[in-house]
């Protein structure tokens, strides 16, 4: 079996330039050229330098140019040239190729690599609903062609029968596959714009209409309608049989053998491959569409919960209130409130308790602004600190900040030697400034010492393995103050 990258392969049939274009700001330009040129071109693949250009001519017209570089023609004022220009990168590319047969004969030639590349780029594209029940005809194929008598018989079926056979079967299953992903991606794009519905209307119309599905599971259904599922499993246990018996192995390996050239090894090899990828999609189809059965139901819940937020929570209730108000003002223009005082009611609220706003307590109340605030720094003249005064403050700020350097020194005094340990029962300290080192030794890890050197160390206490008991904890009374017991252990 060959063992080289997928890219490796890739590098010996399309350049490093042929996906460069879809990165391209005028990947759109580039996209619509060679959908239009390939469906032109038709099965001969090729068209004139002429039809070329003016096919490029409309697409780049259909698109804003300022997608284009300069290098694709945005400079260029003259249509024609652009397009000359597009069409030049598109060769580039190795999209298309130019084939001159005379001096005024020139065509344009679709590169093999660019079909392959279109159709992937449509299946992405996909977002028609009929692909949820396409699906089942090609299963429903498949079933058939494995319930044929003597199919995968060995005894029966020459070895290039057996290898055209489990090869045809492989390829419909695999587009069975894309399709049931597709599928996928097709409920997921609901999703995405049920959540964006406006109104409940909206939201009805996505779901009955556009989706057309309703809520039944159409995968599930499609496929017990006419006893799909069934008719897989039993198909995979046949193809389970024949993944063990010798003899089919021989027979198919043999017809790789003839078909494609290869040793014996290899032939093995792919012979032992196909037959499990065969077995193992089959197996897969079940789970595949059960997961996307989950995501309709999905779909169908996000649909209801829409639908009940935009009636019951946001509703119409507001636009009717609007509409009533509006109704009134038309009806009672240039009226005062004062002239309803003895009139009759339109209608009887049915709340125990109403109130309604008028007058100026319906009014927009402005905001309390706060009094201005004095943002000046330092204090009067008057008042003014001596220089040695600030200094005196910033002196006691400093002897009471834990820095680094004061733990630095703690600890070469403590252990001047690398990997000794000491804890606090062993250490005595007398002042404030000492118990200040101890904390800056418990807050920091590292620092540079006096000599230039960085003194590392490490801070183990029980607390650590007693958090959830600490009345077990021990403590050990330091300058005036009690403190859980810990160790210290320099390591540099």
């Amino acid at each position: 079996m060959s063992s080289e990258f997928l890219s490796t392969r890739l590098s010996r049939s399309v350049s490093a330039d042929f996906f460069r274009p879809l990165a391209r700001p005028s990947a759109p330009v580039y996209v619509d050229c060679a959908d239009r040129l390939v469906e032109e071109a038709g099965e001969s693949g090729r068209l004139t330098q002429r039809e070329t250009t003016e096919i490029i001519k409309e697409v780049i017209a259909r698109h804003p140019l300022s997608l284009l570089d300069e290098d694709e023609g945005a400079a260029l004022r003259d249509a024609r040239q652009r397009a000359g220009q597009f069409f030049n990168r598109l060769i580039a590319a190795g999209w298309l190729e130019d084939q001159t047969l005379g001096l005024h004969e020139r065509w344009a030639v679709i590169t093999p690599g660019l079909r392959p590349m279109l159709r992937m780029l449509r299946d992405l594209a996909e977002d028609r609903v009929a692909e949820l029940k396409t699906f089942a005809d090609t299963l429903r194929g498949l079933c058939q062609t494995l319930e044929e008598r003597n199919v995968l018989d060995p005894q029966v079926r020459s070895a290039e029968e057996l290898r055209s056979t489990i090869t045809d079967l492989s390829h419909r299953l695999e587009r069975a596959i894309e399709q049931l992903h597709a599928v996928e991606k097709i409920v997921t794009s609901f999703e995405q714009r049920q959540r964006h519905t406006a109104t409940a209307a909206d939201t009805l119309s996505l779901l009955y209409q556009e989706f057309g599905q309703g809520q039944h599971m159409v995968c599930y259904d499609a496929l017990r309608r006419g006893g799909l599922l069934t008719r897989i499993e039993t198909a995979r246990s046949g193809v389970s049989e024949r993944h063990d018996d010798p003899l089919m192995r021989e027979r198919l390996a043999q017809g790789l053998r003839e078909h494609y050239g290869y040793d014996d090894i290899d032939a093995q090899d792919h012979a032992v491959m196909m037959l499990t990828r065969l077995e193992r999609d089959l197996g897969g189809l079940k789970r595949r569409a059960e997961a996307i059965d989950l995501r309709m139901a999905a779909f169908n819940r996000l649909s209801q919960q829409r639908y009940r937020y935009q009636t019951e929570l946001r509703g119409r209730r507001p636009e009717l209130v609007k509409a009533y108000c509006d109704a009134v003002n038309a009806a009672h223009s240039g009226r005062r409130f004062s002239d309803f005082s003895g009139g009759e009611a339109d209608f009887t609220p049915r709340c125990v308790e109403t109130r309604f706003f008028f007058g100026t307590e319906s009014l927009y109340r402005p905001r309390r602004t706060k009094s201005p605030v004095d943002l000046t720094f330092g204090q009067s003249g008057t008042n003014r600190q001596s220089e040695d005064d600030v200094l005196a403050a910033w002196k006691e700020r400093q002897r009471l900040a834990l820095t680094p350097q004061r733990a630095a020194r703690l600890v070469a005094k403590l252990l001047p030697a690398k990997g000794a340990s000491t804890g606090t029962e062993e250490i005595h300290l007398e002042t404030a400034d000492d118990l200040l080192d101890l904390l800056a030794v418990v807050a920091y890890e590292h620092a540079p010492a006096l000599s230039g050197k960085r003194v590392r160390w490490s801070v183990d206490g029980a607390r650590r393995r007693h958090g959830l008991e600490p009345h077990i904890i021990e403590h050990d009374k330091l300058a005036g103050h009690r403190i859980e017991r810990f160790s210290v252990t320099r390591e540099a």
